[in-house]
């Protein structure tokens, strides 16, 4: 069986995700992975066996649109998918080109990641949430990371059979003993991600101010997105270090080496892809009862899970992890322990190569 894993994204979660999978799938099936040159890890994929096809895609949304309206790349792309022949194409992120690709292969199934089976609307676009739906509706089967989540992706007109349950597994860069050498004497607070309002800021920085008032710390705010909403907060708080861009990947282990605590304090959300980089380093967690992270960390045991909405709430959490080190320092550790066992890619891989056979299967018979 021959499959082709099309991941054109240039930067962010997608990559290393795509990465494990090619990595793991290429053992078991003839694998052609497809990549945008503009990718940001493309030195990892030089290092995988197998057939690699890295081609130009775009790099705004300027070019973006205009790549949809003339989409001379994509025919280009078609082309050479159809000259390998593949049983069955696995797409592991959205990508504005999938759905095209798709419809100019329809004899060829389809298995799709649906990260998002609710899609945020401060972080997709109506366009873009058009593409994707598109894309969904035409794969034979598709993913999701959390059971919660199936019913919003059946209101998406998926048919339940037609999914398959798959998590995500950890990040695989580890603490060095330099980075580690570099903490700071008081404990450490990370958010990391996308500033957008559905993360709970504005509730970690309440929760902060009050945390200052008993207990030493500092806080860490690693993502893009707009501050402006959260001025007068930062302009009062003490040992706020913020840096309000895209963090490459090179700099994660940095960031996550010399933090204690990551901080996900998320008013609504499918999962958290933050979740997994934080179970390679073994950091606890403090996160709330949303979406499928009750999944992804046992409360008490491999982290700590609170009700959204509530800076009080979290500001406890996060007084009693710094309150009792040595505790904080053992979910950080179930959590990886966690992953290690039930999240390992080796198993994530054979039940997506399990969703990639049924697809081919399925297609095979139409």
């Amino acid at each position: 069986m021959q499959i082709a894993v099309i991941y054109l994204g240039r930067r962010g979660a997608g990559g290393w995700i795509s990465f494990e999978l090619t990595l793991q799938l290429q053992s078991m099936f003839s694998t052609l992975a497809v990549t945008s040159q503009y990718m940001e890890n493309q030195y990892a994929w030089k290092s995988l066996q197998t057939e690699q096809l890295v081609i130009p895609t775009f790099q705004n949304a300027i070019f973006a649109f205009t790549s949809l309206i003339i989409p001379i790349r994509i025919n280009a792309l078609v082309r050479k998918l159809r000259k390998f022949q593949p049983d069955a194409l696995l797409f592991p992120m959205f990508h504005p080109w999938n759905a095209l690709i798709q419809n100019r292969i329809p004899e060829v199934p389809s298995v799709v990641f649906v990260h998002d089976p609710q899609p945020h609307p401060d972080l997709t676009g109506w366009f873009y949430s058009k593409l994707e739906q598109s894309s969904i509706r035409q794969a034979e089967r598709c993913v999701i990371m959390s059971s919660k989540l199936t019913m919003g992706l059946i209101k998406r007109g998926i048919q339940p059979d037609k999914i398959d349950v798959i998590p995500l597994g950890p990040y695989r860069i580890t603490s060095s003993p330099e980075l580690l050498s570099l903490k700071r004497n008081i404990p450490t607070l990370l958010f990391f991600g996308r500033i957008v309002p559905y993360k709970g800021l504005d509730l970690l920085l309440q929760a902060y101010a009050d945390i200052r008032r008993t207990n030493q710390a500092r806080l860490v705010i690693a993502g893009e997105g707009d501050l402006k909403p959260f001025k007068n907060m930062l302009n009062n708080l003490p040992d706020v270090e913020i840096l309000n861009r895209w963090i490459p990947e090179d700099e994660i282990q940095k960031l996550f080496s010399q933090s204690d605590l990551l901080i996900l304090p998320y008013t609504s959300a499918s999962q958290s892809g933050v979740v997994p980089i934080a179970a390679s380093f073994g950091i606890s967690v403090i996160a709330t009862y949303v979406g499928g992270i009750p999944e992804q960390i046992e409360d008490g045991i491999s982290g700590r899970l609170i009700q959204p909405g509530s800076s009080e709430k979290l500001s406890e959490a996060i007084r009693e992890a710094l309150d009792h080190p040595d505790l904080a320092h053992q979910r950080g550790d179930a959590l990886r322990t966690r992953y290690e066992k039930r999240f390992h890619w080796e198993n994530i891989a054979l039940q997506v190569a399990e969703s990639l056979k049924k697809a081919a299967q399925i297609g095979g018979q139409k």
